[in-house]
């Protein structure tokens, strides 16, 4: 069903009413969590099995000052392709990665009672909430970075063990500050989310080729006084020294290599078992079958490794434009409850678009940012064009949609939506542990480059990726011109445009806009995640 604006005006309205502002419940971290522990001791008392203890309901905003940790498996990205190309044997090779990284790590956020937010291709987002408090900052800063120190060495320890299809180098970006969190998924497929900027400005620490621990500057004046002008590598003597040193878990003052060891045994004990139980064959291996689109219907639940899905697909990037500063701007004049309120609706709405309106399928919110895909085709294959055609009249009916929004949203009339879109192989399953806490994964070298299309547009533009602009129709090609993007692409624009009615405004714009950002976002190195 295509894209209108009468239906997506009666899906906001429905949206806004099922989260109005007034009834966002805005707590402070330690009241909440004590609030929590309470009605979990009542449940042990009554003999029932509790929710677990940090969760935030819908509608439910905690106000936090946490430490947010990012690590980025360097290997990953290089494991998608061989000789140049992705074949299922790449593909497979970079999700066992994963999904054996995935597993180890879960093990370690435990031990060190820490919150693990998610994983986004080869990188994991994590957060220090404990110990509570302004005045234990410190303390906070210093778990995370023991925290840092241990992953660093549980993946280096795993990885000499299993061999080097599970050896790389790790990049952590670290910082600290306030954030909202929240939770704005279904209960089946809940999305934990740490709004504010500690969280983009670690992943931005995270970005790059080099290995070690990188501190953001407003940490590192938290942890020594003194604020340097750019971000601080953490030695690796300071490293290795910090592993022996106590931090606080669970109340409890203890050496960090202590919940290291713990977690380590552990993951080994798994692995060992799961090789007896499978004659010494991994466990995890992958098998790929080509699913018939639509995709809208999809159950990750459905697709672990030995079911995973893999055909050629579009990949879209939605990223809210300035919406990082709305947030701290919110959580600085006590907006909390309006911020979180338009999430929801601009949220709720972006995957409607995709879902509803065209049949794609939602893998995740990054924080602020969509990523969904969507392919066209039959029983046996993914029609190319006809794909890329309707990723671009997705794209377009997200922007369109976007602007309803902000024209009836208080306090967002200054923020913008980038769009990223590209056409690849791309295999869909669930990764790492088994349960609630494993993750739904669509990752390829499609998703990285639609995200670093969508990361180097400004907050009116849509860019398509190389490959999908090679094997777009001409009309695709013309809209976006050799510069591959367009600003201000809506749909009742592309819609004309790719009906061959004319939309001479649009597609001049396209063909001449920046192009010298378009050659820089080609030649970015591909990455599984940017953040704003």
């Amino acid at each position: 069903m295509p894209w209108s604006e009468p239906r997506a005006l009666e899906r906001i309205a429905r949206h806004r009413a099922s989260s109005p502002e007034t009834a966002v419940s805005v707590f402070d971290f330690s009241d909440y969590m004590r609030s929590r522990r309470v009605v979990a001791e009542q449940a042990r008392a009554l003999g029932a099995t509790p929710q677990r203890e940090w969760y935030v309901p819908p509608n439910r905003a905690v106000t936090t000052h946490g430490v947010h940790i990012y690590a980025n498996l360097l290997a990953y990205n290089e494991r998608l392709v061989e000789q140049g190309r992705e074949t299922e044997a790449s593909h497979a090779r970079a999700l066992q990665l994963l999904h054996f990284h995935y597993s180890a790590c879960d093990l370690l956020t435990q031990a060190f009672d820490i919150q693990r937010v998610d994983f986004h291709g080869g990188r994991l987002h994590a957060v220090v909430l404990t110990p509570e408090g302004a005045d234990r900052e410190g303390e906070r800063i210093a778990k995370a970075l023991a925290f840092a120190a241990a992953f660093r060495e549980m993946v280096d320890r795993a990885g000499r063990r299993y061999g080097a299809d599970f050896q790389t180098d790790v990049r952590v970006g670290i910082d600290s500050g306030p954030a909202v969190a929240v939770n704005s998924g279904r209960a089946s497929e809940p999305e934990p989310l740490f709004i504010g900027s500690p969280a983009n400005h670690a992943a931005k620490l995270a970005d790059g080729d080099e290995p070690g621990i990188f501190l953001s500057p407003r940490l590192e004046q938290a942890r020594t006084g003194l604020r340097p002008l750019s971000p601080v590598r953490f030695t690796e003597d300071a490293a290795t020294r910090i592993l022996s040193e106590a931090v606080d878990i669970r109340t409890l003052r203890k050496s960090a290599r202590g919940p290291l060891d713990e977690a380590y045994a552990t993951f080994v004990e798994d692995q060992e078992r799961l090789l007896k139980a499978h004659g010494g064959v991994r466990p995890a291996e992958f098998t790929f079958h080509y699913r018939q689109p639509p995709l809208r219907s999809v159950k990750f639940a459905d697709h672990p490794p030995s079911n995973s899905i893999r055909l050629p697909l579009a990949s879209v990037f939605a990223d809210i434009d300035g919406f990082t500063a709305y947030v701290d701007a919110a959580i600085a004049s006590g907006r909390v409850a309006e911020a979180v309120s338009n999430l929801h609706v601009l949220r709720a709405e972006m995957a409607a678009v995709l879902q509803e309106d065209f049949g794609g399928r939602k893998i995740r919110f990054i924080g602020d940012c969509l990523h969904g895909v969507i392919a066209i085709g039959n029983a046996r294959d993914t029609d190319a064009m006809a794909t890329i055609k309707e990723a671009v009249l997705t794209a377009a009916a997200i922007r369109s949609s976007f602007e309803l929004c902000r024209g009836q949203l208080p306090g967002i009339a200054a923020l913008g939506i980038a769009i990223g879109i590209e056409y690849g192989p791309t295999p869909m399953c669930r990764l790492g542990l088994r349960g609630d806490a494993s993750v739904r994964c669509s990752s390829s070298k499609a998703t990285c480059v639609s995200e670093a299309a969508q990361a180097a547009c400004g907050g009116v533009e849509t860019a398509i990726g190389e490959r999908a602009y090679s094997e777009a129709g001409a009309t695709v090609k013309h809209l976006f011109g050799p510069a591959r993007r367009v600003p201000n692409l809506t749909y009742p624009a592309a819609e004309a445009h790719l009906s061959r009615v004319s939309a001479p405004a649009v597609v001049g714009a396209g063909a001449a806009a920046g192009a010298s950002a378009a050659s820089a976002a080609s030649a970015a190195p591909m990455r599984a995640h940017s953040a704003e």
